[in-house]
């Protein structure tokens, strides 16, 4: 029997998303028997397709702006993540995942541009994998921090990124308890990092500084045209990357520990839609720099170029951003 509180949580709110889940595709069942030739529908995990001779085609995972979607959206993600990262049935693989990050050599994966991208494209859509294993309509959400990025911090609005509520990420850590992060679902009650990240309490140290990365500064690295594709990704990982890791602190702050933090993903996810933009610029944009080099992507099986086209990832992976 389950004689913890917190567990017993847990499974039923998994219960719950399974049976929600079961409910939403049956009813799209019934609806996509009448699906319009050439027209875009959600499947039962929602993801966005074409319908074609009846049947759906052609599907892409839809990743939105976190502090755009719904409430029960947002409490969705963020229960399958603790999910993932509690539940006994999921928890072995969430601790893989982020060993994944820490044990890839620091140098390598951050301070040159050879596999920064597509390596962390690859984990992003592992990670997904696993969420949606516990959901299958669970998708990574992106922080555009871009937006919020002189008070990047704020917390007072119930739909910011930091919210204290229960579809929120909580707030900044208590300097007089090791920095712990004390509201929100991740808080030092609720949650706590894996032991191969060291354990204990998930920290934040904010750094309140504005983010170089405001809407008009992207606008310039976006508009960076192919033959620049090294000062783009400087850009990117040296500033837009490392900024965000500092100024939060903390769990954050330190490679070792980072892909532990609930916020790393929402961050990723983020640089992967700038990447992708970029990209979208054309075929050279797409193709650039990284058809040229032979690296793997430690410790997996792939090589950088599998993962430069989004709408054909390996696995049969199609990934979109809704903005």
């Amino acid at each position: 029997m389950l004689r913890n509180p917190k567990w017993c949580i847990v499974f039923l709110l998994l219960s719950w998303n399974i049976e929600a889940g079961r409910r939403q595709k049956q009813e799209r069942e019934v609806s996509l028997k009448n699906c319009e030739e050439g027209s875009h529908e959600l499947n039962e995990c929602e993801e966005r397709c074409e319908c074609r001779d009846g049947q759906l085609t052609n599907c892409f995972r839809v990743r939105k702006e976190f502090t755009n979607i719904e409430i029960n959206q947002r409490r969705r993600y963020i229960n399958a993540y603790k999910t993932a990262s509690m539940n006994p049935a999921f928890k072995k693989e969430y601790e893989r995942l982020v060993t994944l990050h820490t044990n890839t050599p620091n140098d390598l994966l951050h301070n040159t541009p050879r596999i920064f991208f597509p390596w962390h494209r690859w984990f992003l859509v592992e990670f997904e994998n696993l969420l949606r294993r516990i959901d299958c309509r669970v998708t990574l959400p992106y922080w555009d921090w871009s937006r919020v990025a002189h008070h990047w911090w704020n917390a007072s609005d119930s739909k910011s990124f930091w919210s204290s509520g229960d579809h929120g990420l909580g707030g900044n850590g208590n300097t007089s308890n090791d920095d712990c992060v004390e509201d929100g679902p991740f808080s030092t009650e609720k949650w706590r990092l894996v032991k191969q990240t060291g354990g204990g309490c998930l920290r934040r140290e904010f750094s309140f500084d504005r983010l170089d990365g405001d809407t008009k500064h992207l606008k310039r690295t976006l508009a960076l045209p192919v033959d620049r594709f090294l000062e783009f990704e400087g850009i990117v990982r040296d500033i837009y990357h490392a900024q965000l890791h500092d100024w939060i602190g903390g769990t954050m702050f330190d490679p070792m520990t980072s892909s532990n933090a609930p916020e790393m993903v929402f961050h990723h996810a983020f640089l992967d839609k700038i990447w992708l933009q970029w990209q979208n610029g054309g075929e050279d944009y797409k193709n650039a720099y990284f058809l040229t080099t032979h690296d793997k992507l430690l410790p997996s099986k792939y090589y950088s170029w599998e993962w430069l086209d989004s709408n054909n990832l390996p696995g049969q992976v199609k990934v979109i951003y809704e903005d």
